[in-house]
């Protein structure tokens, strides 16, 4: 097998070596274009945008001098941002003024006891005082709530019974216009143990009370025993 000469090694090595050169000078070139149209499309885009902002200064301008806002311009060109506008402001305004009529026109009252009656020798009444109150729809009178204001309200009313008596509940009832209704009725059975005998009865619904009406609560028990917490015996209105 001949021998390879020194001079013919040399040669192998530089060949590679010029190649990589050539290979380096070309990805120079390369990128140096790449740069350059870069900078040519971010110039032209410049450009437009400039144009741009000019010509909206010279709409602004021309508005201006003919005592009109900056915008009328850009408004006439679209009538329908306008009346989209001009629509949105309305139904704002309209809400706005529904709301303060109706916050007006609520009342709220809630009731908490603050003592029992036996007037009669088989009915236990509760006297009421005002926990919650807003508006002026409603008054609370000892052991009645008049109403002032005709409208549909939410009554609500629950009564925390401590009695061994093998049922009690309440009666919640109406009396206006020459006549007197039951509005709504709750029976609970009773533990017999004195230790277990706590039930709460609870009723609630949505009534047109008129103006002059009684309202009342009764338990159809002698001296019924029953809690006068706050949490546990209430009567309630709202005016929807």
């Amino acid at each position: 097998m001949p021998a390879s000469s020194p001079g013919n090694m040399g040669g192998s090595v530089r060949e590679p070596a010029l190649s990589v050169t050539l290979w380096l000078s070309w990805g120079a070139v390369l990128g140096a274009v790449t740069c350059a149209v870069a900078l040519l499309i971010q110039q032209a885009e410049l450009q437009s945008l400039r144009r741009e902002v000019s010509r909206l200064q010279r709409s602004g301008g021309a508005s201006q001098k003919r005592g009109e806002p900056p915008w009328q311009s850009l408004w006439e060109q679209s009538p329908d941002v306008l009346g989209a506008w001009k629509d949105g402001a309305k139904s704002r305004r309209r809400r706005a003024v529904l709301t303060q009529k109706h916050k007006k026109k609520q009342s709220v009252l809630h009731l908490v006891p603050i003592n029992i009656t036996s007037k009669d020798s088989d009915m236990t009444e509760v006297m009421w005082q005002p926990a919650l109150r807003r508006g002026r729809g409603l008054e609370a009178q000892g052991d009645t709530v008049r109403v002032r204001d005709t409208g549909i309200y939410l009554l609500y009313s629950q009564v925390l019974f401590h009695d061994v008596t093998f049922t009690m509940g309440q009666v919640v009832s109406r009396e206006g216009q020459g006549r007197r209704e039951t509005l709504f009725r709750c029976i609970k059975s009773m533990p017999s143990d004195p230790d277990r005998a706590y039930n709460s009865c609870y009723s609630a619904g949505v009534f047109h009370l008129h103006q002059g009406d009684i309202i009342t609560v009764k338990i159809p028990r002698a001296n019924a025993k029953l809690s006068l917490s706050p949490h546990g015996t209430f009567l309630g209105f709202v005016k929807l």
